[in-house]
């Protein structure tokens, strides 16, 4: 019998590999409804927002460059944004700036249930360098940039550079409170998709970054432009998209603020990719805090994940220092069993959302990431890389991180773009929220997208060689956004069919925030080409949650967002101990941008239990670090003033109420 076999041995090796790779690259069924495990579901009560009148008529489709016109629905995918934030000075993210492509709109509005405080109002243009026929606004990042103690709104869009709208001296809110200030010398044009605020280079205060998708000087919106129109050079590997920005803060006062554009910092590796989204965040804290002395002017720096559109992501080391931004592009290593596009900064895939978040209760920073992951259609893969907390890795140029989107049930949904971690029932582990979808349509156009995606790169430049999509063509546009909450052994389950939510839309930014001060976090969904959904988060079940505005002293007055502070606790879950952690962000995502304030859900913790919460920061003087106890609740905080600290000293009781202080500059 063996003899016989014998000539066939090469052929039944060559079975067995194949299938085993198979079985390594197939899919994951979702579960049945009966198959899902018993999850505690939080409760919304769901209300849309509309946009506030501008002037504009409403439309569904943009008016495009001529080379476009037969993919105009795709070139008229993106541009819906939304943020949280506490623009009207009430000490809660209880305001909402939305960006909505139908009227071309940058709204500021009250979140539904916080009563009627001020008009909704939408933002002025320029009067300068802005022709609405060739310019549209993609996002809206709230920043206090000249740190007077209001918050500003740098908005961002396709065929100029950004704008700060500061906040002025006007008593009542409405868009005469905003006057818009150019924060980019030159008349350029950019097409920018995505923007963060951080302090990049350590000298205490934030800077902002941003991420241009197609190539600099292209009129994408311009119906009367003669040049001829280039695409990205590859499905896979494009490197010809717009350059990305570093701005560096130089100094401001009530009326103005000033920036230095250190872009060259970025190399063309690190900075021409087709950017969609941007985080910051500092990962290898636990590597300095080893080293010691040799990193030290390094420590809690934040490092920049870029992803990148039709081609690889981009992590970048961050090894600047006050005034010289410097950073190192790092990527992850690859095993026998890994596809190469399963490692971090090594993919092909079509990154469109990054958030950073704590899967794993161990204070390391995760990576979530969206690409386009719907069976049957484009089958890639979504991303959540785990810290392994092999720290040494770091000094050879490699990051820390291995996929585990398939293990933690996360990696297959639709087309996605926008991803949050978020804690919606206080329990300490964060749950991912996902925005879904591309064009909405009667008739499916991925027969044609498929042949395009294995097309000649040489193709791909040209518009004409892309198959039609237009009003009426649909791609992912009858899915629904997805709620992976987690369950037993930090597997994730999508759970949104359960809530009574709505399907069949197109999503694009979310943003989360403590809008009602009870410790339970909003949701606002920025939709493209459709009413934005607000989600009141209602649940009863929700454990406690230690919320802090954490502030520093204004370079001009008042305090500002500690943007980057990092706050760590350590809580009990299930007779084990669980690190939860949360970041002052400035922004991570791509349409969407968080509240900037520290949100740490502690399960069921006591109403009266005190917990150390120590606080990391960064101001002019370098890094700083206290613990302060707390119970569960709401608080702000002015870090490193001198009256703080006596009144909430190192293992002293934080209790109730605020620690506010006036500046000491003038």
């Amino acid at each position: 019998m063996i003899k016989h076999l014998r000539p066939h041995a090469a052929r039944f090796a060559t079975a067995a590999i194949v299938l085993a790779l198979y079985g390594l690259a197939s899919y994951q069924v979702a579960a049945t409804d009966d198959q899902r495990p018993a999850i505690e579901l939080p409760t919304f009560a769901a209300s849309y927002i509309e946009p506030a009148d501008n002037g504009q008529p409403m439309r569904g489709i943009r008016d495009v460059h001529p080379d476009l016109k037969r993919i105009d629905a795709w070139i008229s995918s993106v541009g819906a944004g939304v943020a949280l934030a506490d623009i009207s000075d009430t000490g809660r993210p209880a305001d909402i700036c939305l960006v909505d492509p139908r009227n071309d709109s940058v709204s500021v509005l009250p979140a539904p249930g916080t009563g009627r405080r001020f008009i909704a109002f939408s933002l002025p243009v320029p009067t300068e360098g802005y022709d609405s026929t060739t310019i549209a606004p993609m996002g809206c990042l709230p920043a206090d940039v000249n740190e007077d103690g209001r918050m500003d709104l740098v908005v961002y869009y396709w065929g100029r550079p950004p704008i700060a709208f500061l906040r002025n001296d006007a008593q009542v809110i409405s868009a005469a409170a905003f006057t818009p200030v150019e924060i980019f010398a030159g008349r350029e044009n950019w097409n920018t998709n995505a923007a963060i605020f951080s302090d990049i280079d350590g000298d205490g205060h934030p800077d902002l970054v941003f991420g241009n998708y197609f190539p600099d000087g292209e009129r994408v919106l311009d119906v009367r432009a003669t040049t001829n129109f280039q695409m990205q050079h590859s499905m896979s590997r494009a490197f010809n998209g717009g350059r990305n920005r570093l701005l560096l803060w130089q100094g401001s006062t009530a009326t103005t603020v000033t920036y230095r554009d250190a872009s060259d910092a970025f190399t063309p590796e690190m900075a021409n990719g087709w950017t969609l989204a941007l985080a910051a965040r500092d990962l290898d804290g636990d590597l300095i805090e080893l080293i010691g002395e040799r990193l030290a002017p390094y420590r809690h720096l934040p490092e920049i994940y870029v992803a990148n559109d039709f081609g690889p992501d981009r992590l970048l080391l961050n090894r600047s220092r006050p005034g010289h931004p410097r950073f190192e592009l790092v990527d992850g290593d690859r095993d026998f069993t890994t596809p190469r596009s399963k490692v971090l900064g090594q993919d092909s895939f079509k990154g469109m959302g990054v958030d950073f978040g704590d899967v794993g209760g161990d204070g390391r920073a995760a990576i979530a990431v969206s690409n386009i992951s719907s069976p049957y259609a484009l089958l890639e893969s979504h991303f959540l890389f785990i810290n392994t907390g092999n720290t040494s890795v770091w000094l050879r140029g490699k990051a820390p991180y291995r996929d585990e989107s398939f293990k933690r049930g996360i990696w297959t949904s639709s087309w996605a773009w926008d991803i949050k971690f978020v804690d919606l029932l206080n329990s300490g582990h964060p749950a991912l929220l996902q925005a879904i979808g591309f064009v909405r349509g009667q008739h499916s156009r991925w027969p044609e997208l498929q042949e395009l995606a294995m097309a000649n790169d040489e193709l791909l430049l040209h518009p004409a060689s892309w198959p039609r999509v237009s009003v009426g063509d649909d791609l992912s546009g009858g899915d629904h956004d997805r709620l992976f909450l987690p369950g037993a052994e930090g597997i994730f389950h999508d759970v949104w069919s359960r809530l009574g939510l709505d399907s069949q839309t197109v999503s694009r930014g979310i943003a989360t925030g403590d809008v009602f001060g009870d410790g339970r976090l909003s949701v606002v969904i920025a939709r493209q080409w459709s009413p934005s959904l607000f989600l009141h988060n209602t649940s009863a079940n929700a454990g406690r949650a230690i919320v802090f505005d954490l502030r520093l002293p204004g370079h001009v007055a008042g305090s500002r967002a500690a943007i980057g502070a990092e706050a760590k606790v350590v809580v009990s879950d299930n007779d084990k101990q669980r690190i939860v952690t949360s970041v002052v962000d400035g922004g991570s995502g791509h349409g969407g941008k968080r509240a900037q304030e520290i949100h740490l859900g502690v399960g069921r913790t006591p109403d009266n239990e005190l917990l150390d919460v120590n606080i990391t920061w960064r101001d002019e003087s370098g890094v700083r670090s206290e613990t302060i106890r707390a119970i569960p609740g709401r608080y702000q905080i002015v870090l490193g003033e001198a009256e703080c600290r006596q009144a909430f000293p190192v293992n002293e009781s934080l209790r109730e109420g605020s620690c506010r202080v006036a500046s000491s500059r003038p």
